[in-house]
C-alpha cells in the first residue's frame, strides 16, 4: 500500500475518521483472510448481528459514523432495493487499494436489512464507478423465506437517529 494513500486519509477532514479503519481493513485483514476475501461479507453480517440497527434511518448514519462513506437509498422494486455508497473514502480506496472490495459493507447491509424486515436477505455489489467513487449494492429479499423470530438479535438496538437529534 502506498504511503501517499494514508497521508491523504490523515490530511482530508472528510476521510480522517476512516484512517484507523483503513489500516485494519486494507493491510491487516487481507493478510488474515489470505485467499478468501468473501469472508469479509460474512464478517459484515456478523458485525450487523452485534450492532443491531432497528430503524432504516440508522443505516446511513452508521455507515457515516463507521467511516465507510455515504450510504444512500436509491430505489426499490418488488423484493429488491438499490443502495449507493459514495464519498471521499470510497473514491480514495478505489484509486489506491489493489483489488479493492466492499464486501464487508455489503454483508453489513444485507444482515441489517434482514433483521429489520424479517426475511432472508442478501446483497451483491451491482456496479462500481471508480471515476465518481460510487459503489452500487443490490439487496435481494426472499419473501418466501421468513426468518424464525428466535434467531433475531435479542439486544437493545443502537439508535443513531435519536443520538444525533440530541
Amino acid at each position: 500500500m502506498d504511503a501517499n494513500f494514508y497521508q491523504q486519509l490523515i490530511q482530508d477532514k472528510d476521510t480522517t475518521p476512516a484512517f484507523g479503519y483503513e489500516v485494519l481493513r486494507d493491510v491487516l485483514l487481507p493478510e488474515l483472510t489470505e485467499s478468501n476475501p468473501t469472508i469479509l461479507y460474512w464478517a459484515g453480517k456478523r458485525l450487523a448481528r452485534e450492532i443491531f440497527l432497528a430503524e432504516a434511518e440508522d443505516l446511513p448514519l452508521f455507515f457515516e459514523k463507521a467511516g465507510w462513506g455515504t450510504l444512500k437509498f436509491v430505489s426499490t422494486k418488488r423484493d429488491q432495493q438499490l443502495f449507493e455508497l459514495s464519498g471521499a473514502v470510497v473514491k480514495l480506496r478505489q484509486q489506491n487499494v489493489p483489488q479493492v472490495d466492499f464486501l464487508l459493507e455489503a454483508g453489513f447491509l444485507a444482515e441489517t436489512l434482514q433483521n429489520q424486515i424479517g426475511f432472508t436477505t442478501e446483497a451483491i455489489i451491482k456496479s462500481t464507478d471508480q471515476r465518481n467513487g460510487i459503489i452500487s449494492f443490490l439487496v435481494q429479499r426472499d419473501s418466501k423465506d421468513p426468518l424464525d423470530p428466535a434467531i433475531l438479535p435479542e439486544k437493545e438496538p443502537l439508535k443513531l437517529t435519536t443520538a444525533v437529534e440530541k
